[in-house]
């Protein structure tokens, strides 16, 4: 397998390191092979890394029937077993259960080694198991005390991204340093050689180097080895965990799940009221006169959340951070009397690409009976919205034609915001949105973010 060598340099820091940037990364159904090991065996060899985040522990299913790689639990891998060449048919089971969690058809080459990648994506929850098999035979580096480290990204809901690489970690709010190169969750690679040693990888929204998905996964290399960093979504599907594979090592598997969670702050305490919010010692965006709808900002999940209004403290909410999450922490209420709630996001794109998704966060003061119903395009989107709540995630009535005109009503007002107070709000398809309902009861408004 050829890649074109599109940049060499020497990166501040670290030695005999070297980029290349390699289109068309073998996908899932055609013939899967690595380089420089490939044998005229009539079976090729397979193991299980589970990346996953809600299974414990899964069997593989080979041609129908299960295989020897049985139970391999989160954040492990199996040994190889032998599958077929040619097109196998491979399925992921939970561990002693006959239902499929996803099933896939590769073609295997014969001799070839792979590791079947099981990781969640795509859906609320992250409930959706998909396998990606790895290609494990690339050429060994000649070299003596070098190591090629390649990147993959399995995570195409977080957007394009940008990694970084660097000898030292990355402090807490500070700017990555050793960019490597960009890569957005389609057939493309990153491809490094380096020396030995021990690096860090923090990965950023693409051109936004503020924005950190993953921060400080350690990658530790020896001389001569392959090793294979795959980016896979964590709960919330904007942050990243990290799988490191090292090629045809037995237990060479190890995960690197994401200790941080994305905050923003929603106030909207009535009486432009100043409200701030802080998660430890990280000021949340969004803080200042309400309403506001903070830009996320990462912070460790075990920081603890406080919250001032009108310049005095009010109690957080007693619900902890998610790590790997995207949360958004709600104030709302009179100045004297708000109140707080931490309410979890969703933030990975509709199911169906031509749609947007949209959900309703209840802000409104002045009424504890208001329960809202937020129609678009005159279809019911999400009903039952009680104060201080979110709803599920909809996308009734709102297609791919963009202009989309919300109203909203209550239990005691059927014309809250009436459909002629808005003018249309302009989305884009296969996006994800949250309507915030704010002000007080007599006179609400909506902001959509």
């Amino acid at each position: 397998m050829n890649f074109s060598n599109v940049k060499s340099s020497l990166m501040p820091g670290m030695k005999n390191f070297k980029w290349w940037s390699a289109i068309g990364m073998v996908a899932v159904g055609v013939a899967l092979s690595g380089c420089g090991g490939s044998s005229s065996s009539s079976s090729a060899s397979i193991r299980v890394a589970n990346a996953t985040v809600t299974h414990a522990s899964l069997d593989l299913w080979v041609t129908g029937a299960v295989s020897t790689a049985k139970a391999t639990a989160q954040n492990a891998v199996s040994a190889y077993v032998s599958a077929p060449s040619g097109a196998a048919t491979l399925q992921l089971n939970d561990a002693g259960s006959s239902t499929g969690l996803s099933i896939s058809t590769p073609t295997l080459v014969g001799g070839a080694h792979y590791t079947l990648l099981a990781f969640e994506s795509g859906a609320t929850g992250g409930s959706v198991v998909k396998m990606y098999p790895l290609p494990e035979d690339w050429t060994i580096p000649a070299q003596a005390g070098t190591t090629q480290l390649r990147f993959l990204d399995f995570a195409p809901e977080a957007g394009n991204l940008d990694i970084y690489v660097s000898a030292s970690a990355v402090a807490s709010g500070g700017t990555p340093a050793g960019y490597v190169g960009s890569i957005n969750g389609s057939s493309q690679a990153i491809i490094l050689s380096e020396g030995v040693g021990t690096y860090y990888v923090t990965v950023t929204a693409s051109n936004n180097a503020a924005d950190v998905r993953m921060l400080n996964m350690p990658v530790a290399v020896t001389s001569q080895q392959v090793a294979t960093v795959a980016l896979t979504p964590a709960s919330g599907g904007s942050l990243l965990d990290g799988n490191l594979l090292i090629q045809q090592v037995a237990n060479g598997f190890s995960t690197f799940r994401n200790t941080g969670t994305r905050v923003r702050l929603a106030s909207a305490v009535s009486g432009n009221t100043a409200v701030t919010a802080s998660a430890g010692s990280i000021a949340l965006d969004g803080s200042g006169v309400a309403p506001q709808f903070g830009n996320y900002a990462l912070v460790p999940s075990n920081g603890t959340l406080s919250v001032s209004v009108g310049g005095a403290a009010i109690t957080a909410p007693a619900a902890a951070l998610v790590a790997g999450a995207d949360m958004t922490l709600l104030v709302f209420g009179a100045p004297g009397s708000a109140t707080t709630s931490l309410l979890t996001d969703d933030n990975r794109p509709p199911l169906n690409p031509a749609l947007v998704k949209m959900r309703l966060i209840n802000g409104i003061t002045g009424n504890s009976s208001n329960v809202l119903k937020l129609v678009a395009n005159g279809v019911a989107l999400v009903t039952g919205v009680a104060p201080g709540t979110a709803s599920a995630y909809g996308s009734a009535g709102i297609n791919a034609y963009g202009n989309v005109n919300l109203s909203l009503s209550s239990s005691q007002n059927a014309n809250l915001i009436p459909p002629t107070a808005n003018t249309a709000y302009t989305l884009n398809p296969n996006t994800t949105y949250t309507v915030f309902a704010v002000g007080d009861y007599s006179l609400p408004s909506l902001m959509v973010q």
